[in-house]
């Protein structure tokens, strides 16, 4: 059998300290080759630059930065980097939560389902903004000696979150739903042009409802959360009739 292949990505850019205690982790499991962005390309889903040109530059060693975002990382080391499919797609540590709605803005969690869309077993790591990566590491192995034996179906990543201090263990998770404090700030620049800062200094408010990745992590615990592709509504499609009757009645 040969070495398992992992490929390697991040939103926070090749030198940030989560990609390192992720690499040192996942090396001990096999082969690991590591594309990520050139510079912090966080909050951006799973965009695609798709009207740009992008530049991979080899930095030997099996690490490759490129311009784009952490999806076009994930599609350059599949399709030009790696010289076959890789086994395992890891996207992060990432330097603060992705707990409920978080995952539909993060380039963390898009790079994990881009990479479950390119084949490949995937998941998505973040952390405590203040959390201490030396103590995420055992854990993070952990869950990689055992995660292969709980299989998901297709089109599902697991995203984990981990607390600030040592985990009590493993919460298997749905998401949470939180109120974040954004502002659109308008300023004007020293040529008298106006421009705007989105952000927010309060950061977000969870509803740390029962069961939840929220209620976990705050809790203490590392939420593992199964997130899936496919959005649609079960509840409203077993409401065929309904359907029928409402739009062609």
């Amino acid at each position: 059998m040969s070495e398992r292949l992992i490929l390697l990505t991040n939103d926070d850019g090749l030198w940030a300290p989560g990609l390192a205690a992720l690499a040192r982790v996942a090396a001990r499991f096999g082969r690991v080759v590591t594309v990520a962005p050139d510079r912090n390309r966080s909050a951006i889903s799973s965009a695609l630059s798709l009207h740009n040109i992008l530049r991979l530059h080899d930095l030997g060693q099996d690490r490759f930065t490129c311009d784009g975002t952490p999806v076009d990382c994930v599609l350059l080391g599949v399709c030009s980097v790696l010289d076959r499919q890789p086994d395992w797609i890891l996207s992060g540590v990432n330097h603060g939560f992705n707990l409920g709605e978080d995952v539909f803005y993060s380039g963390t969690v898009g790079a994990a389902f881009e990479g479950r869309l390119q084949g490949a077993r995937a998941a998505a790591f973040s952390m405590h903004p203040q959390g201490d990566f030396a103590v995420a590491e055992p854990w993070i192995e952990r869950f990689l000696q055992r995660w292969e034996a709980l299989e998901l179906p297709a089109n599902r990543i697991w995203n984990l979150n981990f607390p600030h201090g040592e985990p009590k263990g493993f919460r298997l998770t749905g998401q949470d739903s939180r109120a974040y404090h954004d502002i659109v700030e308008k300023r004007t620049d020293p040529r008298g042009t106006p421009y705007f800062w989105i952000g927010g200094d309060m950061g977000p408010t969870y509803a740390k409802s029962p069961g939840s990745d929220a209620e976990a992590v705050l809790d203490g615990w590392v939420s593992a959360t199964p997130l899936r592709l496919d959005l649609s509504c079960p509840e409203i499609l077993a409401r065929g009739a309904d359907f029928e009757s409402t739009f062609n009645g």
